[in-house]
C-alpha cells in the first residue's frame, strides 16, 4: 500500500513539475512577443511621413521624419529643449528660411504681425479676430494665409499675425 501511494506522489509531483514549466515557459514567450511589438511600434519623437500635408515632403515610403530639438533657457525655469524647424516662408524679396516652434498646443499657426508685410499681406484687408494663448490670455491677431515650401511643392497655410509684439514663430495643428 505504501509502494501505491508513493508511486501515485511521484506520477503526480512529475505531472505539476512538468505543467509549472509549461506554464513557465508561456509566460516568458508572451512577455517577449509583447516587448518586440511594442519596440516595432514605438518610435519616439519621430513622425511616419505617409499622407496629407506631411506627404509633401519627398520621402522614400516608410521614411521618417526627425524634427530636430534646440535648447533654449529660459529665466524661471533654466535649460528646455523645443522642437524647432526652418522653413523656406514665400515673401516679396522670393524665399526665405524662418525658424518654427513646432507647436501641438497650438490650432493654427502664428507669427508677429510685424512680418505681415514682408509676406506681401496687407493686415487691414484681414479679420481682426480674439485669439487665446496659454491660461486663456487673450490677444488679438489678424487671419490669414501664408505660403511655405515644402520639398518641391508651395503649400497654402493658415496663420494668424498676433498683436503681441512678443509673439513667436510657431507651427500649429492645421495646415
Amino acid at each position: 500500500m505504501a509502494f501505491k501511494l508513493y508511486q501515485q506522489t511521484e506520477v503526480n509531483w512529475k505531472l505539476v513539475a512538468g505543467l509549472k514549466i509549461v506554464v513557465f515557459v508561456g509566460i516568458i514567450l508572451v512577455v517577449g512577443l509583447g516587448f518586440a511589438w511594442q519596440k516595432k511600434n514605438a518610435q519616439i519623437n519621430q513622425a511616419k511621413v505617409k499622407i496629407g500635408f506631411s506627404g509633401l515632403i519627398n520621402q522614400a515610403d516608410g521614411a521618417i521624419l526627425t524634427i530636430p530639438y534646440q535648447q533654449t533657457i529660459y529665466k524661471h525655469f533654466g535649460n528646455a529643449i523645443n522642437p524647432q524647424v526652418k522653413i523656406p516662408v514665400k515673401t516679396i524679396t522670393g524665399y526665405k528660411n524662418v525658424e518654427f516652434l513646432i507647436d501641438s498646443g497650438a490650432v493654427v499657426s502664428a507669427l508677429p504681425k510685424t512680418m505681415a508685410e514682408d509676406l506681401g499681406v496687407n493686415l487691414s484687408e484681414l479679420p481682426r479676430i480674439t485669439i487665446e494663448g496659454f491660461a486663456g490670455q487673450k490677444t488679438f491677431a489678424y487671419r490669414g494665409e501664408f505660403v511655405l515650401m515644402i520639398g518641391n511643392e508651395e503649400v497654402v497655410i493658415p496663420v494668424v499675425f498676433s498683436e503681441n509684439p512678443q509673439a513667436s514663430n510657431s507651427l500649429g495643428r492645421i495646415g
